[in-house]
């Protein structure tokens, strides 16, 4: 008799199938460890979906706020250098009407929760850094006869300052070979004679905005050429809100000791500023950039408003914080999203390099 069936016999052994009682143990087991792996990995992809739309937001507030610094940091850049003679201009009623030396122009939201507007002004002329003299005066309609050879180019926007409180922009259609230093500069004609000390200034190619505007729309960064007319641009998504302050020196000392909104009620309204004297215009300093902006995707398991402060300073007291704003942004039945927000201080350069020149 083969071994293994003797011992079989020794200790009672009988071969049979497994009972029910086995099944439903074995199957209890089963459920319990599936139910620990689900939640596992149900946690572990609410996190990655959280760490996904963070940083979704983080991106999208880093690239706004790039693109609003860098445009802001080039406030200013040819319209400060001739800002002296810019001075005699005319007030408009626009910034994309007015000749004033104003770099940079903040239209408040008129509330906490919605957006600023801003314009941000620059030139990109070619090789003229600041305006050149025209040789002689120049009926209205005439080409301008002009001591500065390789400034201008076909295409180029100008404008023409008289300093007696005339100015006027036109289109260079054609310039001609230099004469003893002198081109011929025709265009597309002003409706003003200019004398012989009127200045010529060069903004640069007519199709680039000199005079571009930043909005928010439908939760979109936006930017907009103003003086061609162009269709808004949007730029990045999934934005909230945008704020800007003045940097101002209020004592004229020539340092900035405060942070100011430009609320329609206010010194530092649109209306005023395009008006304001240069000395006014130069008081503005630097601009702060708030934005808030807000992950792609909706998160179902947030179930809890955001609140949000920008401008804030290290007082006690928070009234005391010049410009500082906050609000709060409820959830959705279906959840919330995942907001970031960001600021910066950019310095106008360009207008305090060139101030008092």
């Amino acid at each position: 008799m083969p071994r293994c069936r003797i011992v079989r016999r020794l200790i009672g052994w009988r071969p049979r199938g497994a009972s029910l009682i086995d099944v439903i143990v074995g199957l209890a087991v089963a459920m319990v460890a599936l139910v620990v792996v689900y939640q596992a990995f149900n946690a572990t992809d609410a996190a990655r979906r959280s760490a996904s739309a963070i940083a979704d937001a983080q991106g999208n507030a880093a690239f706004a706020l790039f693109t609003l610094a860098s445009q802001i940091g080039n406030a200013g850049a040819g319209w400060a250098s001739a800002a002296q003679w810019l001075d005699a201009c005319p007030a408009a009623a626009g910034i994309a009407a007015t000749l004033r030396p104003i770099s940079v122009l903040v239209t408040d939201g008129a509330a906490a929760d919605r957006a600023d507007t801003i314009v941000v002004r620059q030139t990109f002329a070619h090789s003229l850094a600041l305006p050149a003299a025209i040789a002689s005066s120049a009926p209205a309609g005439t080409s301008f006869l002009v001591e500065s050879p390789d400034a201008f180019a076909a295409g180029d926007r100008v404008i023409a300052i008289t300093r007696t409180g005339n100015c006027a922009m036109t289109t260079v259609t054609a310039v001609s070979a230099p004469a003893s230093g002198v081109v011929t500069v025709t265009h597309t004609g002003i409706p003003i004679d200019l004398p012989l000390s009127t200045l010529l200034l060069d903004l640069g190619p007519a199709s680039r905005a000199s005079t571009m505007r930043f909005d928010l729309a439908s939760g979109a960064l936006r930017s907009q050429d103003v003086v061609n007319g162009d269709a808004p641009v949007p730029l990045v998504s999934n934005v909230v809100n945008v704020k800007f302050l003045y940097g101002v020196d209020s004592d004229g000392d020539g340092n900035l000791d405060t942070w100011v909104r430009a609320d329609a009620a206010g010194s530092w309204a649109p209306a005023v500023l395009l008006a304001a004297p240069r000395a006014t215009l130069e008081r503005i300093k630097a601009i702060r950039v708030g934005i808030i902006v807000r992950g792609e995707r909706l998160d179902a398991a947030l179930a809890r408003d955001f609140h949000w402060v920008l401008f804030d300073c290290e007082e006690e007291d928070k009234t005391a914080c010049p410009g500082r704003l906050e609000g709060t942004i409820a959830h959705t039945a279906s959840g919330g999203y995942r907001y970031r927000t960001l600021e910066t201080v950019v310095a106008l350069r360009n207008v305090m390099w060139n101030r008092g020149s």
